[in-house]
């Protein structure tokens, strides 16, 4: 008796968890209760976040716009829709979500970022200056956007703005170039950015007197071809090098 009345929850449940996803499928929400919605809608979710993890974006913006259909008011769903669709290399519909997700909840900081994130991949960089200082207004401490405004700076020819922006992102996150984003917030990578963190870090050694370590990141700007490697010779803080024969074997005056 017992096996069987255990045999029977499981099937009741399972039963209502199929009524209610298809409800939702096709838009016929209204007549689920509210927390029997609010089940299916979470199941959705994780359905979406599950789909995102083993890349299958399609599936995962099924899943996330069924969570929508149920929940239409969700900003948090809205960012993760949008991250499925900038995974799926979709820049128009993930521009769209990440603006509806905002416009739901205006404070919510990861979307303002990830609305950034667009127009930098897109080369909209004002726009994403725009965004990017909304958000860091909101929460300072974001490496993300840091990163991402930091690439927006240097889209716009403005290196300086651009190097503090990402001694802060590396200050805030030191393995924000090499730890993968959290799924809810994007960070822009490019080529040049590696390079220009290099010389970054190369200036950071100096400072500290670690000759040895400022070596070695301008060898690897210089391997990422930095383009303004030269830029040692009139910086005061590789003073210490520049009677250093190995630098010279890196960059001639």
């Amino acid at each position: 008796m017992r096996c069987t009345m255990r045999g029977t929850m499981w099937i009741v449940g399972y039963m209502a968890f199929v009524v209610s996803t298809s409800a939702i499928a096709s838009g016929s929400v209204t007549d689920i209760p509210t927390a029997d919605r609010v089940r299916q809608v979470e199941a959705a979710e994780l359905k979406g976040d599950l789909a995102r993890i083993h890349e299958q974006y399609g599936s995962a913006i099924y899943h996330y716009r069924a969570a929508l259909k149920a929940d239409p008011k969700n900003a948090r769903l809205e960012n993760k829709l949008g991250i499925a669709y900038l995974q799926s290399n979709d820049h128009g519909a993930a521009r769209k979500a990440f603006t509806r997700s905002v416009k739901l909840d205006p404070h919510f900081v990861n979307a303002l970022n990830n609305l950034g994130a667009v127009d930098v991949l897109d080369k909209k960089y004002n726009a994403a200056v725009r965004y990017l200082k909304q958000a860091l207004a909101l929460e300072e401490t974001n490496a993300s956007a840091h990163l991402n405004i930091a690439e927006a700076w240097a889209g716009l020819n403005q290196m300086d703005r651009a190097m503090t922006e990402y001694a802060r992102a590396l200050e805030l996150n030191a393995d924000i170039l090499s730890s993968s984003p959290d799924g809810i917030a994007v960070h822009v990578r490019t080529p040049e950015q590696r390079a220009r963190v290099s010389f970054l870090l190369a200036k950071a050694y100096a400072k500290r007197g670690n000759l040895e370590g400022a070596l070695e990141y301008l060898r690897r700007a210089k391997e990422d071809h930095y383009a303004e490697l030269a830029k040692v010779y009139q910086d005061e803080v590789f003073a210490g090098l520049w009677g250093d024969p190995r630098l010279e074997k890196i960059v001639k005056r």
